[in-house]
């Protein structure tokens, strides 16, 4: 699964980590806790000081166990250890009581980063949830999650669980589109990053639903915006297939009708025009179809194998069962 997300929207928070040295009449055991403090401050990206200090139990109450566990994890954030950033997310989260929204907000936005990363998920969609019931309006959550929802769509089986996918896909994709573009972010990165992708979301999600027309122009509006979206060049090309279907289903009604009428004259004319209309209607929406998922196919890749299948059975009923031209027809449809 592609990395999701873009760089920009979490914030630095920077705690204090500085520890005074602990007077010498304090009980040995809180010496021995403060020891144990000291060795993980002075060696943050050790887990085995890390984990000395924060499973001792005569530890669990000491007043520097949240700037341990604040220290150690701004050293993974740091270092791109992404597993253990958002291991120590969930774990600071249990562990470390009262925190303010703007840690907590610190804390589940990097553990999302890690997420994505990681590229797992559930974990992109738990910790998205976190972040946004803290901050709602936090852009870089809403992007990932209403990204990552059509990617668990597919491993869905409960019809309820679908419909929820779809809906929450929807909401936040539209959620997006009413935002206003951070004065920070350039215009390329807006739409490239944020814009073109909540209209694919939406394109998932009516393609989903069988809305097919309105599939077909949420994906348009993405690929204008990115030429180079191969998905949504593939999945619209999938859309004009079912709006192509269904312009050929009255054809044959169409023909039985004008060759019904025996005798020529204006009433035959009609039937023919009627019927001639609707043929070069079809065949419109099927070149359509297959101009999309031709240039899918030229980029390559599963999703251009996938593409190509496709593309191969609008291609052989027109050209005598074979595949013939089909690689020309693609290569004029690769995007520099």
């Amino acid at each position: 699964m592609k990395k999701l997300g873009f760089a920009g929207f979490s914030a630095i928070f920077c705690l204090a980590s500085a520890l005074p040295v602990m007077a010498q009449a304090q009980p040995s055991a809180v010496e021995a806790c403060n020891t144990k403090v000291r060795a993980s401050m002075a060696a943050p990206e050790d887990m085995k000081q890390f984990n000395d200090f924060v499973n001792d139990p005569t530890c669990k109450d000491s007043m520097y166990r949240e700037n341990v566990y604040s220290t150690t994890f701004q050293k993974l954030v740091a270092g791109s250890k992404w597993k253990e950033v958002y291991d120590l997310a969930n774990r600071y989260e249990k562990e470390v009581p009262n925190k303010t929204d703007q840690i907590k907000k610190y804390i589940a936005a990097n553990g999302l980063t890690a997420a994505a990363q990681l590229g797992e998920l559930d974990k992109i969609l738990e910790m998205g949830d976190k972040v946004l019931a803290i901050d709602p309006m936090d852009l870089n959550a809403i992007v990932i999650v209403s990204n990552t929802l059509p990617e668990k769509y597919p491993s869905l089986t409960d019809q309820a669980a679908k419909d929820k996918n779809l809906t929450r896909a929807q909401e936040l994709a539209k959620q997006i589109l009413a935002m206003k573009k951070p004065d920070a972010l350039p215009d390329q990165t807006w739409q490239q990053s944020v814009i073109g992708p909540a209209h694919a979301v939406l394109g998932f999600v009516a393609l989903q639903r069988t809305q097919y027309p309105e599939a077909s122009g949420e994906y348009e509006q993405a690929v204008k915006i990115n030429p180079k979206d191969q998905m949504s060049w593939f999945r619209g090309g999938l859309a004009k297939i079912y709006i192509a279907t269904a312009a050929q289903k009255p054809l044959k009604d169409l023909y039985d009708a004008a060759n019904a009428i025996t005798v020529a004259g204006p009433e035959r004319t009609a039937a023919e025009e009627k019927r001639d209309a609707a043929v070069k209607e079809y065949t419109d929406k099927k070149n359509a179809a297959m101009d999309w998922l031709a240039t899918a196919a030229a980029m390559g890749g599963p999703v251009g194998d996938a593409a190509k299948t496709q593309l191969t059975l609008l291609w052989k009923p027109a050209h005598d069962d074979t595949t013939a031209g089909m690689d020309e027809f693609i290569a004029m449809h690769k995007i520099q």
